[in-house]
């Protein structure tokens, strides 16, 4: 089925590129942010896409080292054989449409006599002042570095999440939680394949892909951009609030609940106030390579500490510890509600959350047709790790599980070692989400919709600052106001995270396998041709939507049900988190804008 989604690369090679590339009076800044180039019929995108997939097929440059590969190589003496992002290539000529002269360029690679082959290397020489098109062509080649195990380590990081997994065991119990976990995590792979094979079909050096948004846009319109964008920006500030929330919780134990917990989270914001100001957090590197091994540790420790050492009453919002662990091999009987199973499966939903950015991973890879690897191993890795831990914390603490299992245990040393690693580690990543939020925002909806200046300017750069400021701001009160984690994360995972992982791909898909399927009548879109007039009929005709739906009707009902399903779990997972915090303002546990910490006895 996915195979029939992009136009065979080899029919492709030999045809002409399309006239009228060049953009004599166009800046770099403007293509970036040109509102008209998701707006072409889907044959355009498919036509250039796989010119771009074919040169990059027959591109001979090496994968550039991962900065681990580099250091491993320069202690052991092999420095000589180190992989650079730009190491030179073999000489290959232009794959420009047109000379300055204005005739037709000519594609041609090492060997002689070897006509339609496009460019893999660096272009040849060029005054990118006075060439705006090779300019765009170059940092679009010159972005593209990463490796598909540099992608997998990426992802894992985005994703890896361990700790709320022994909370959504408790909610479940074993055998609901084990199928969850495992649902999900197919879920999840589909997802993300699906997101690739439409990456592939759509992006090219004359039209890159580099958000969610443009597969959104490009597949059903400006509105779906409109949504895409607001809910990834909701999400990400979400993010932000919830570390925060989390990191003031965490300090707040290790001070012995011995400051005011509000003003702990306010320290918070305020460090990422400063830290924020970095608009490249190429200083964070070295950091966000470790952050995965330094989870990994807290892991351990953590693990340690639950098994060794009995739980603390307060995390779970126990009073004491006289009742017995009760592990529940099915639907637990200690829950209160059927809204806590649902956000148990809304835990899982989160731990898998991360396909919004999916595409940001993709443009940057050298050979984006290797992502399913990445994303398939880091998605099994991930839920190899919430199937572990999990399953290992719930069976130590039954219904005293809690939702920062790293506090939920009676030792203040393992708890301090495994909090100073924890802290470090989600303070950078709150520092991260903040960074992707705000250029997210200023991006999409500062420079798009209230034409805001662009971040290299100066005026940018005050901007940006003020911007930084009051997202954290926004961030702060949204955490304060909802201080109960394990409801915050509920509803974040059905209002955001659930719709780019579920909700969305399917329906991306289908929207794209239809207008695809559809184009079978149509006379193929060539260079020269007018945008639209190869079509024998409109979507205001049903003849279209007939010949768009026909083949293969049953696999495109499934994908529109399981795009009415994710929207119902979503709509549960509202109720559920806005329910689970009901509950626990009414038990006095949490208290919005107090300086007494959840959990704090």
């Amino acid at each position: 089925m996915a195979s029939n989604l992009v136009p065979p690369a080899e029919v492709m090679l030999h045809d002409v590129p399309e006239p009228g590339m060049h953009h004599d009076h166009a800046t770099l800044d403007d293509e970036e942010h040109d509102k008209t180039r998701n707006s072409h019929p889907l044959e355009v995108y498919l036509y250039h896409a796989a010119i771009e997939r074919a040169r990059e097929d027959r591109d001979p440059r090496p994968i550039p080292d991962a900065p681990w590969t580099v250091l491993i190589k320069t202690l052991t003496g092999r420095r000589s054989t180190i992989v650079h992002p730009h190491s030179p290539a073999p000489a290959i000529t232009s794959s420009g449409p047109y000379t300055e002269e204005g005739g037709q360029q000519q594609y041609a690679v090492e060997k002689k006599g070897q006509v339609g082959t496009v460019q893999v290397g660096a272009p040849d020489a060029f005054d990118p002042l006075d060439d705006v098109a090779a300019q765009k062509e170059t940092a679009y080649r010159l972005l593209r570095v990463a490796s598909w195990q540099i992608v997998f380590y990426l992802i894992t990081t985005d994703i890896l999440g361990f700790s709320s997994a022994p909370m959504a065991f408790a909610e479940l119990g074993y055998g609901p939680g084990v199928l969850v976990y495992t649902f999900f995590f197919i879920l999840a792979f589909c997802s993300g394949q699906i997101l690739w094979r439409m990456y592939m079909g759509l992006d090219s050096e004359r039209f890159p892909v580099t958000c969610y948004a443009d597969l959104g846009e490009r597949t059903f319109g400006p509105w779906a951009r409109h949504v895409f964008n607001v809910l990834q920006s909701l999400q990400l500030i979400m993010n932000v609030a919830i570390l925060i929330i989390g990191n003031g919780q965490t300090l707040a134990t290790i001070i012995n609940y011995k400051f005011c917990y509000i003003v702990l989270n306010v320290f918070w914001a305020l460090a990422g106030m400063i830290a924020g100001q970095i608009k490249s957090l190429r200083n964070f590197a070295w950091f966000t390579n470790l952050n995965i091994w330094l989870n990994l540790v807290v892991m351990a420790i953590t693990m340690a500490g639950i098994a060794l050492y009995a739980p603390v009453p307060s995390q779970s919002n126990h009073t004491d510890l006289s009742q017995p662990i009760i592990r529940s091999g099915w639907v637990p009987s200690y829950t209160v509600g059927w809204f806590e199973q649902v956000g148990g499966v809304q835990l899982a939903v989160f731990s898998y959350g991360g396909a919004m950015i999916f595409t940001e991973f993709m443009a940057e890879m050298r050979r984006p047709r290797d992502f399913w690897k990445a994303a398939f191993f880091s998605q099994l890795f991930c839920y190899l790790m919430y199937m572990f831990f999990g399953l290992f914390c719930y069976s130590y603490q039954g219904q005293y599980t809690s939702m920062l299992p790293s506090l939920d245990f009676d030792n203040t040393k393992l708890q301090l070692a495994c909090n100073i690693i924890g802290l470090v580690s989600t303070g950078v990543a709150a520092v991260l989400y903040a960074n992707i939020g705000v250029k997210v925002f200023y991006q999409n909806v500062m420079r798009e919709y209230f034409r805001a200046p662009a971040l290299t300017s100066r005026r940018g750069a005050v901007l940006w600052s003020v911007t930084v400021v009051i997202y954290w701001v926004i961030a702060w009160v949204v955490g304060s106001a909802i201080p109960n984690l394990n409801s915050l994360v509920t509803i974040v995972g059905a209002a955001c995270i659930l719709q780019f992982t579920y909700t969305f791909p399917p329906l991306l898909l289908l929207g794209f396998w239809m207008q695809h399927d559809a184009m079978a009548a149509d006379e193929p879109w060539q260079p020269g041709m007018e945008e639209w007039s190869g079509r024998v009929d409109s979507w205001r005709q049903m003849s279209r939507w007939k010949r768009g739906f026909k083949p293969y009707w049953y696999a495109k009902t499934f994908l529109f049900l399981l795009f009415l399903a994710a929207l119902a779990l979503a709509g549960l997972g509202l109720y559920a988190g806005i329910e689970g915090a009901i509950q626990a303002f009414a038990s006095s546990s949490t208290t919005s804008f107090s300086c007494h910490a959840p959990g704090q006895p």
